[in-house]
């Protein structure tokens, strides 16, 4: 099957214009393009897999930045809301329904900017798939990942201690975000699970993905972890949670999957949410 290098949208074979977008075919449009790793002929050589090979360019990214800040707004009123009729658990409450309301707003942006009217999946441009980069090697990288996330966010944090600024220090998160008793469960499940893959699916999978074919490799790696920490709005937690985003956006281009960035962000999350609640 071949696609328009433009828009991503399946071409008629022989065709001189893309029949979506009008974009002038070049002979190389008549070649395949395998956006997945895990596609016959998609390997290491396929370089354009998750940046220049998506259909989305900057415009849509700076798009669906803004328009998942602005859902901000009407999110928080109604977890806010909700949360107040839970009782004595509307801080668990207010959290979990906030993280299932913000991942439903970036999956909608995601479609709508990135595969609304596409042929081309997401499956196949994201990464959501079993690659084929060695799965061990994968798992052993996000876990490299983790740990390199976790012990400069440890030196970062003895740093700013060694200066007393409050400011700069990371937060401590508070236990009453989570469940009581078995009900913890589903703090996990928002916390470790939904919050982990939508915002990999946002900030790697679109964010860094798309601004690649403008500003190559490095800057979107820099730029989309500059959006990643500016979206933890905390101080404390910008430069960490900014290392981080460079470490997972790294992953992402090398693996071809987001699935090992789900990992890493996962195991993350989940930690700091057990060191909470168990207060190991």
């Amino acid at each position: 099957m071949f696609y328009c290098a433009n828009c991503g949208t399946t071409r008629i074979e022989n065709a001189a214009y893309c029949h979506n977008c009008g974009q002038v075919l070049s002979t190389a449009s008549n070649q395949p393009l395998l956006v997945a790793q895990g596609m016959p002929g998609g390997a290491e050589d396929n370089e354009s897999i998750g940046t220049s090979a998506v259909p989305w360019r900057g415009g849509q990214v700076a798009l669906g930045i803004v328009l998942v800040l602005l859902s901000l707004i009407p999110v928080t009123g109604i977890s806010i809301g909700i949360g107040a009729l839970a009782g004595s658990y509307d801080e668990a409450t207010t959290v979990w329904i906030s993280v299932h309301l913000m991942a439903l707003s970036i999956i909608v942006v995601v479609w709508r900017l990135g595969f609304h009217r596409r042929s081309v999946t997401p499956v196949q441009l994201l990464g959501l798939f079993v690659t084929e980069y060695p799965v061990v090697r994968a798992g052993l990288m996000a876990l490299g990942v983790l740990g390199a996330s976790l012990l400069f966010t440890v030196i970062y944090a003895s740093v700013v201690d060694l200066f007393n600024s409050d400011v700069l220090s990371p937060p401590e998160i508070d236990a009453d975000i989570a469940f009581p008793g078995a009900a913890v469960i589903l703090t996990f499940q928002a916390i470790a699970l939904v919050t982990p893959l939508t915002e990999e699916l946002f900030f790697r999978g679109f964010v860094f993905s798309g601004l690649t074919h403008r500003f190559g490799l490095v800057k979107a790696m820099l730029i989309s972890a500059a959006v990643f920490s500016a979206f933890h709005v905390n101080v404390g937690v910008l430069v960490p949670v900014f290392v981080t985003g460079l470490l997972l956006a790294w992953l992402y281009h090398k693996t071809r999957s987001l699935w090992p960035c789900v990992l890493a962000h996962a195991g993350q999350n989940a930690l700091a949410v057990a060191l909470e609640v168990y207060g190991a």
